[in-house]
């Protein structure tokens, strides 16, 4: 019997260092690394039902943020994958890696981003186009230009000294009214609300660490996106259009000091420019002239009305629903010992071009 197990033993060691024969050995020096552990809420139309683990590595000149994905909808994730990415900031190279563990690849990208994508497809919400990226006009276009009606923005403290996960935190709530208007009196009304719990770094080094490199980054590259500083970047270029060309009021935003630890956003539309407008028989109603073609018509225009009442309300644009929840909470901050190799692609990813 103890010839057996013997056997068993060592069949068992050999089998362990078969397995380790292949994996490469991490000798990059150990270094003072912080360590912030971040979940993420999301909803509403403009992004799935879901959670995100965001765990961020950070230096003085060096950043990588490892996400993980999962989502309610168990079609969602089998099309979305677990989202397993990392996205590697280097000041010292002037440049971004956008890393896809579970294709093995990574994009090279300038500090600024992948400016070729549209903050949309940047979400992953919609194609690239070189003509949008990076911008908004808040009059429009030229087929249909829309004006600002009114622009409301104001931040307000609302409580103070409240313990978040072991952070003491500071309570203020932005809010943004945005309403314009076409050229046929049609108004899109949007109303955005930040509820926002502000930590001082001083008390944390973790956090500290993350702070300074993030004033750095958002002084050298993102100056002119406040949110920038609450969000990442790319849900930033997003939000950036409740600024409606009036980019000085966030700033409001950044003289409260500190770093988010819980964060809370909402999104509310309802959104009626530039629709196309009706035809002359739409709004004669029936003609007795032609009885059949008056009732299709009529027919017609009610499917249309269920069919955008049903898309609104499968959007969450009804009933006071937002279009968007974000909800983003730290749960750990802590100075820990990491392999350098945290600040690199790992070896044998392939780079993609997209030219």
């Amino acid at each position: 019997m103890k010839h057996y197990a013997s056997l068993f033993t060592l069949s068992a060691i050999a089998f362990a260092l078969t397995g380790c024969a292949g994996q490469a050995v991490d000798n990059t020096p150990k270094i003072d690394v912080s360590v912030v552990q971040t979940n993420i809420r999301t909803g509403g139309y403009l992004l799935p039902d879901g959670n995100r683990v965001e765990t961020r590595y950070t230096v003085a000149d060096k950043s990588t943020v490892e996400s993980k994905s999962e989502y309610d909808s168990w079609i969602t994730g089998k099309l979305m994958g677990d989202g397993h990415q990392s996205e590697i900031t280097r000041l010292d190279k002037n440049l971004i890696w956008q890393v896809n563990y579970g294709a093995e690849n990574y994009l090279e990208c300038p500090l600024s981003g992948c400016s070729s994508l549209s903050p949309l497809e940047q979400l992953g919400l919609g194609e690239s186009s070189e003509d949008e990226a990076d911008s908004y006009d808040p009059n429009g276009s030229e087929s249909c230009p829309i004006t600002v009606k009114k622009y409301d923005f104001t931040v307000t403290p609302k409580a103070r000294a409240r313990k978040i996960n072991g952070f003491t935190a500071d309570q203020y709530v932005a809010r943004w009214e945005l309403v314009t208007e076409d050229n046929r009196g049609k108004q899109d009304k949007h109303i955005v609300t930040m509820d926002y719990w502000m930590a001082d770094v001083a008390t944390n080094q973790a956090l500290k660490t993350a702070y300074d490199f993030d004033q750095k980054y958002y002084n050298q590259v993102v100056a002119g996106t406040p949110l920038a500083q609450f969000f990442n970047a790319n849900l930033a270029k997003v939000m950036d259009i409740f600024s409606a060309g009036k980019e000085k009021e966030l700033r409001k935003l950044t003289v409260v000091g500190g770093k988010p630890v819980s964060t809370k956003l909402e999104w509310y539309a309802d959104v009626k420019t530039c629709q196309e407008p009706e035809t002359a028989r739409q709004k004669a109603g029936f003609d007795a002239t032609d009885p059949l073609g008056s009732l299709q018509s009529m027919a017609g225009d009610f499917i249309s009305d269920q069919a955008e009442k049903g898309a609104k309300s499968w959007m969450g644009m009804e009933d006071g629903k937002p279009v968007l929840t974000i909800m983003s909470e730290v749960k750990a901050a802590n100075m820990t010992a990491e392999r350098a190799s945290r600040f690199e692609v790992p070896a044998g990813f392939k780079i993609i071009d997209r030219q």
